[in-house]
């Protein structure tokens, strides 16, 4: 793999500069050359195949994204053919900047949220990238209501009380999320950089393989349970400070939201994926803070 990443940057590698966060498997670092070229690179085995085919869509997103979108451009991708191993590898321009410090601080998250309206107003045409309608967020609570996943009583009575009331939120999902923005997918604090140097902090998205077209408000909401676990504000109290776009429709965010709850609340009671075991912990925790927020929409 080192050779052919060799042989498509033309030029040795001679240093590697680890990105740890997030939670893919595999190789994600900034490479510098001899010639002093950086460049950040993704790569794993066929082990992860989950994640081989996130690398390969990202690619194929990224390609597809409109101009001026604030993310590290895409270089080149790549397979190596081994009938033993094969590997695919992503490399981007490398983003300047660093993921936000947590516990957050209000002015970072106001240039991420800045950068969620930013990405709101930016249209994308039909039939380019995905509609995020048809990979939003659905049926989870049908399949807890049919008993997949045991643990359930782990959460809050309500939960379990009211998922027929629940799944019927499911079917709106799709009309909620519906719109001709560009979605990422899977904004989070570690798919985001910010430039300390730069007033306003220049902040890029990072990681594209869910790029999509979708509803406006949907960056801002999707990532608000990460924040607020990670030593954020409370939900709502973003959503006060920083509101989402105008004509926003009040009851299509919590469709959405009961969506993205059923979503965590049901993969954090599956089997930890191979090679990934702390994502459901993460899972859990967000849905512990979606199930509140939930409630406290729907006034239960």
């Amino acid at each position: 793999m080192r050779a052919a990443i060799e042989h498509r940057l033309g030029d040795v590698v001679v240093a590697a500069q680890s990105r740890d966060g997030g939670y893919s498997q595999g190789l994600a670092s900034v490479l510098t050359t001899a010639g002093g070229e950086r460049v950040f690179v993704k790569a794993v085995g066929s082990e992860h195949g989950r994640t081989q085919w996130l690398y390969r869509e990202e690619a194929r997103r990224a390609a597809l994204l409109p101009a001026g979108v604030p993310a590290p451009a895409l270089r080149w991708s790549l397979r190596v053919e081994d009938e033993a191993d094969p590997w695919e590898a992503v490399a981007f321009d490398v983003g300047a900047g660093r993921n936000p410090v947590t516990p957050w601080r209000a002015d970072e998250l106001a240039a991420v949220a800045g950068l969620c309206d930013r990405l709101a107003e930016i249209a994308v045409p039909a039939a380019t990238l995905p509609d995020y309608q048809d990979e939003a967020v659905l049926d989870f609570w049908g399949r807890l209501a049919g008993g997949d996943g045991t643990g359930l009583d782990t959460y809050d009575p309500w939960v379990a009380a009211n998922l027929t009331r629940l799944g019927g939120l499911d079917a709106q999902v799709a009309d909620a999320v519906r719109g001709g923005s560009l979605v990422h997918g899977d904004l989070r604090g570690d798919n985001v950089l910010l430039d300390p140097t730069v007033p306003g902090f220049a902040p890029l998205a990072v990681d594209w393989p869910s790029a999509a077209r979708g509803a406006a408000f949907v960056n801002l909401v999707g990532m608000l349970p990460a924040v607020r676990l990670e030593g954020g504000p409370d939900p709502q109290d973003v959503l006060a400070a920083h509101p989402l776009p105008r004509g926003t429709d009040p009851d299509a965010v919590t469709a959405f939201l009961a969506g993205m709850t059923g979503y965590f609340v049901h993969s954090s009671l599956q089997p930890p994926p191979w090679g990934i075991p702390h994502v459901r912990a993460f899972q859990r925790a967000q849905a512990e803070v979606c199930v509140p927020w939930l409630r406290r929409r729907l006034g239960a």
